[in-house]
């Protein structure tokens, strides 16, 4: 039916095509063919048997159309993916690698397109019976390796299986398709915007796709944060590093250079930990505690099987940084990524270990000074927060150059003066 009315159009507004429409089929498998006029605004393919892509065009300014066909599975993916919101949507291209610009429509054309072809791709390998060839996912550091195996490398592609809920690996895939000895680190920070408490950042690397690591901030309850954070701490091959930040610090270089320092900080550690095998993480100096008075430090673990470190080929490091800015003086080549806590799997990764490390200082610090109840607000600005401030003025880990604070006179203790 749509085919008449498209050829009906075409006959009505361009005459010389009225020869040649006895030619179009109303059929949703239709051959390949090609159909010349005498019209130059005129230019008429078809494609594929699943749709029909008809364009016109005069001049540089004249409009450019085109109308598709699709056939009956298309158009019920289509009917599916316009049920869902555009969140969800682009939840779905993420997980495909897609882009996620453009308008709801633009985004349901790309995921139905993007089905259609993986369909095709199925159907066709299925007849030639070729094996299913899937592009690697991550590479990482193979724990059961054969120790015998001394001409192995001890990487291995692994694939995700399918049902592992988890950011992909868009950005890693594309670097390490150029450099087979590529580690790819995730860096982010938590604890930018607080009133009170130290900033922490965090870089790692982590081979294993772990479902359920997405951007920190969207995993609402803290004890799934928790059993992630304790889940990538103990995945195999992962490195990873936490540098905190006191709110000192912060005074003295203001906000965004101690969150570049931190993950200058963090990224070293964990490059500088190389592949030497596991890092205890349960030493006195290498835990995250409110009471450690250093105005910065760093914690590390890693839990990298014997096998890798036999490993003769140098390797070389990529930093995917969360945000619009790379630190100066990195250790590695870096580059940043707005909003990649939400796109890239290794920022998503340690934006949790940020996170749930800094919440876990903020209930120490509770314990501490448990007039400010730091372990509901984790030091953020709110009503209750501000008014206990104004009343008993600030503790030591208060920010005195965030507003209102720089606008305060304060003792050695911390009580406002006048």
């Amino acid at each position: 039916m749509r085919i008449v009315l498209i050829t009906a159009f075409i006959s009505r507004h361009y005459p010389s095509f009225a020869t040649a429409r006895q030619s179009v089929q109303p059929s949703l498998f239709l051959p390949p063919i090609s159909i010349s006029t005498t019209s130059p605004r005129l230019h008429i393919r078809f494609e594929t048997h699943q749709k029909l892509v008809l364009n016109m065009s005069s001049s540089k300014s004249a409009p450019r159309r085109s109308a598709r066909l699709l056939s009956n599975d298309a158009t019920q993916e289509k009917d599916v993916y316009s049920s869902m919101k555009v969140t969800e949507l682009k939840d779905a291209l993420r997980q495909n690698g897609l882009s996620v610009s453009g308008n709801k429509m633009e985004l349901i054309h790309r995921l139905t397109a993007a089905k259609l072809k993986d369909s095709t791709q199925t159907k066709s390998l299925s007849s030639n019976q070729q094996p299913n060839k899937r592009r690697k996912t991550h590479r990482t550091v193979t724990p059961d390796a054969d120790e015998d195996d001394t001409t192995n490398n001890t990487q291995q592609i692994l694939v995700a299986p399918e049902h592992v809920h988890c950011l992909s690996r868009t950005r890693e895939i594309q670097l390490q398709s150029s450099d087979d000895n590529l580690i790819v680190i995730g860096v982010d920070e938590a604890g930018r915007g607080p009133l009170a408490g130290p900033v922490v950042a965090a870089a790692a690397i982590v081979p294993t796709n772990i479902a359920g690591v997405i951007d920190s901030k969207k995993i609402t309850k803290e004890e799934e944060r928790d059993e992630l954070y304790e889940a990538i701490i103990a995945s195999p091959g992962v490195r990873y590093a936490v540098a905190v930040v006191s709110a000192q610090r912060i005074d003295e270089i203001n906000i965004l250079q101690a969150t570049l320092e931190g993950m200058r900080m963090a990224t070293r550690s964990v490059i500088d930990m190389g592949e030497q095998g596991n890092v205890d993480s349960s030493g006195e100096n290498n835990i995250a505690s409110a009471e450690r008075t250093e105005i910065s430090y760093v914690i590390a673990g890693s839990n990298v099987s014997g096998s890798a470190t036999t490993s003769t080929k140098t390797k070389s490091y990529h930093a995917l940084v969360d945000g619009n800015k790379v630190p100066k003086e990195m250790p590695c080549p870096a580059e940043s990524m707005v909003k990649g806590d939400g796109r890239e799997y290794a920022i998503a990764a340690a934006s949790i270990l940020a996170k749930v490390t800094r919440d876990r200082l903020m209930h120490e610090y509770d314990k501490k000074w448990p007039e400010y109840s730091l372990s509901q607000h984790k030091g953020y600005p709110t009503a209750s927060h501000m008014e206990v401030v104004k009343r008993i003025g600030a503790s030591p880990i208060h920010r005195r150059t965030f507003a209102p604070l720089k606008y305060m006179n304060f003792d050695e203790d911390g009580k406002i003066i006048g």
